[in-house]
């Protein structure tokens, strides 16, 4: 195990511990993005982090997690991190944090969909699949917005959405910038 897997590893169970503290029960956690598609680097990528709690929460037990989470030290660059209630349909979470509400819903469709091709039959297990149409669709909205946008962050994420569209296959953004 390298020293950047065993921080994610400890990080993972630090912010699963912080969240059970808070009053929900997880049921699980997956590691999205970078960290499961490859080209995580613990000093310039965000952790992309799904957790499924049992529940649904309400908004006192949103705040507890929340809270919770802002004391928590990030050894990476930021966590991203969305919690859905078992048996929830992406995009319908419960808490995207740090970020809150407001977020494109493409991103949610996007991670669901990458998300229950690698992490299979526990993420299906626990959530409602995305359908190929929605995954499709939230594709071109990405690339619609990163476009919309046309700086250098949007770039990997345009390039990404393409190669998606043109061969139904993810890469990272890393391969996107090569």
């Amino acid at each position: 195990m390298t020293v950047a897997e065993f921080q994610l590893e400890t990080y993972v169970a630090e912010v699963v511990e912080a969240i059970e503290a808070a009053g929900p029960r997880v049921s699980a956690a997956f590691l999205l993005g970078s960290a499961l598609l490859g080209g995580f680097d613990p000093s310039s990528s965000d952790l992309d982090l799904t957790v499924v709690v049992d529940e649904p929460l309400d908004e006192a037990e949103q705040e507890h997690v929340a809270s919770a989470l802002d004391e928590l030290p990030v050894p990476f660059r930021k966590l991203e991190l969305v919690v859905y209630a078992r048996g929830a349909r992406p995009p319908a979470y419960e808490l995207n944090y740090p970020d809150g509400p407001g977020e494109p819903e493409f991103w949610f469709v996007l991670d669901a969909a990458i998300g229950q091709e690698r992490a299979g039959g526990s993420w299906l297990e626990l959530l409602q699949p995305v359908s190929a149409e929605e995954t499709r669709r939230a594709a071109e909205e990405m690339l619609g917005w990163a476009e919309e946008r046309g700086d250098e962050l949007a770039r990997p994420h345009a390039l990404r959405a393409r190669h998606y569209l043109e061969t139904g296959e993810w890469i990272t953004k890393k391969e996107a910038g090569q």
